[in-house]
């Protein structure tokens, strides 16, 4: 049986702080038992604890935290995994408000496994072998780059503090950086005085979100993405960091270009109108709705595309240009991922995006079945399923997080 790894994590943070109740605790052991990663996991933890003392839980780090943990719950059980550990002068400490119980925010709770990194890490104790070790960003960056699985979208401030965002239109929250206004389905904020600083917005599976950034430009994230982004542009150029999928609305401003940076590319633009699906390190393509862009891969001169255009760009191979169909292509900003003449094996991406759970042929050859039809990101998974079994002669069965298909 396999488990939510954010649930079982907040599960051995409520055990670690004593607040954990009879049932949850159960449930708990019985992960433990039943899996030698949680079983891990929360024998290291508490070895932690034991270790750092009472001050163990008031500790707070950042994002990173909830990823290394992550390598612990997610681990190859023939392979010993690799532990991202960050020295404590690397973050900042979070600093975050109590209520009157003297227990930290629910939004905030899952943050403290923050002492898990910075005591463990200042200490010069390594989860997974007993010694020191210091392991840059990059290995954590392989995991799911700190975007949740599940839950509500989630605003990462520069200075380490987590704001939960529902989606719905909430009252506005005040930082010192900006006051954020949380609307329905997008945020929108008012810069402050101290508004200097890179701010990251996570998209989980299954959700999209919007956030209109301080230059009036708008940003439409698709699911399992996450935005990096500053709460005023005060230099020479717009700039912003893409990880997953995003259709930007960029204000024209000639005298102070926009740039969106992905893993493999950048796209510069003055206003214009884009789709820039980046969920691959290994391959990115830009999409150009209305506007002028030009896409450049490393230190190239770069691509100038033309609406209706699309750039798409293979780690290792030059760019390549083609053109789009809006209708497929951006029909996720409706909800919808349209496929035409595609195998089925393409679909593995959308379906882990959108519902979080991997695909499996139990006959390899289904794969290169070519299909063409909708997924609708609102309806249930089994949905689609079942018009597979109808249409295509494909029957399937679904565990936790896996569906298997085979013929009939």
């Amino acid at each position: 049986m396999s488990y939510n790894e954010e649930h079982i994590f907040q599960l051995i943070l409520e055990k670690l702080s004593g607040d954990i109740s009879d049932e949850d605790n159960q449930y708990l052991e019985q992960a433990a038992r039943e899996d030698p990663n949680v079983r891990r996991c929360l024998e290291e933890l508490e070895g932690a604890r034991d270790v750092a003392g009472p001050d163990f839980m008031n500790d707070l780090h950042n994002e990173r935290a909830w990823s290394s943990v992550l390598s612990l719950l997610q681990a190859d059980q023939e392979k010993k995994p690799a532990m991202t550990l960050v020295t404590a002068d690397e973050t900042p400490v979070v600093n975050t408000q109590e209520t009157s119980s003297g227990k930290p925010h629910a939004r905030n709770r899952w943050w403290l496994a923050a002492a898990v990194i910075l005591l463990i890490a200042a200490g010069g104790y390594w989860l997974l072998g007993g010694r020191s070790a210091f392991i840059h960003d990059d290995a954590i960056a392989k995991n799911t780059n700190g975007i949740p699985l599940w839950g509500d979208m989630k605003l990462l401030l520069d200075n380490g503090d987590t704001i939960r965002l529902s989606g719905k239109a909430d009252a506005d929250i005040n930082t010192k950086a900006a006051l954020l206004h949380p609307g329905a389905g997008q945020l929108s904020f008012t810069t402050g005085k101290q508004r200097k600083g890179w701010n990251t917005l996570y998209v989980p599976t299954g959700k999209d979100y919007k956030v209109v950034l301080s230059d009036g430009s708008i940003v439409h994230l698709n699911a399992f993405s996450r935005l990096r982004f500053p709460f005023s542009f005060d230099g020479k150029t717009r700039e912003v960091y893409l990880d997953g999928e995003a259709y930007f609305d960029i204000a024209a401003n000639a005298s102070q270009p926009f740039i969106v940076h992905t893993a493999q590319t950048s796209v510069r633009v003055l206003g214009t109108s884009f789709n820039v699906n980046a969920y691959s390190d290994s391959l990115v393509v830009t999409s150009l709705v209305e506007g002028s862009v030009i896409t450049k891969v490393e230190e190239s001169e770069g691509l100038v595309l033309k609406p209706g255009m699309e750039s798409i760009c293979r780690k290792g191979y030059s760019q390549q240009t083609g053109t789009f169909d809006e209708a497929i292509t951006l029909a996720w900003r409706k909800g919808e991922y349209v496929y035409y003449n595609k195998p089925l094996g393409t679909l593995d991406a959308i379906l882990l995006h959108w519902y979080g759970k991997q695909l499996f042929f139990e006959d390899p050859l289904l794969a290169n079945k070519m299909l063409t039809g909708v997924i609708e990101r609102n309806q249930p998974v089994t949905d689609f399923l079942e018009s597979l079994d109808k249409t295509s002669g494909i029957t399937y069965r679904i565990t936790d997080d896996k569906i298997y298909l085979r013929s009939k």
